[in-house]
């Protein structure tokens, strides 16, 4: 009987994880916007890095690039980079991204979602990239951070770049 409970219980475990890592690229997606626009409508994370005259909230995980400076700004976690292009001349609720994006007819865009408040506009998207990678963008105003990641860390990347993206000072 033991042994046919382990047999059952292996079965039962092997579906739960599988069931797990087959979300589709969409469901990824959608999550990760849910996740983003969380982020967007809470209190902004308080900086704790200057770069070049920018004040920003940087994860504990990140490390600032040399190839950095004050319009692009580099960080990375582990082996991957996040680029977050800083245009000063627009204000916190420009839409000049979120324009440049749909005007470009050869993206793919998996699935998008735009945030206003107050004086302050901000989009994410998800990007077809090849194979199981992604591009990501997070944008407010002028701050604009891109990455390209594996499809099942959208929500998590996604998240971690509304953080950043809205603590800019």
């Amino acid at each position: 009987m033991s042994r046919m409970l382990k047999v059952i219980s292996f079965l039962l475990v092997s579906v739960l994880l599988l069931s797990a890592c087959g979300k589709t690229v969409e469901e990824q997606a959608e999550e990760g916007l849910k996740i983003a626009e969380e982020v967007f409508y809470k209190e902004p994370k308080k900086h704790n890095e200057e770069v070049n005259g920018t004040k920003l909230y940087k994860p504990t995980s990140f490390k600032l690039s040399d190839a950095s400076d004050a319009q692009n700004i580099v960080l990375n976690k582990g082996k991957q980079p996040f680029i977050l292009f800083m245009n000063p001349n627009e204000a916190k609720d420009s839409r000049l991204f979120y324009d440049l994006l749909h005007a470009d007819e050869d993206v793919n865009i998996i699935d998008e979602e735009k945030f206003s408040e107050s004086n302050s506009f901000g989009f994410v998207a998800v990007i077809q990239n090849e194979g199981d990678m992604v591009e990501l963008i997070a944008n407010v105003g002028g701050a604009k951070m891109t990455t390209l990641t594996k499809e099942k860390h959208i929500a998590s990347d996604l998240e971690t770049m509304m953080k950043i993206v809205r603590s800019i000072e």
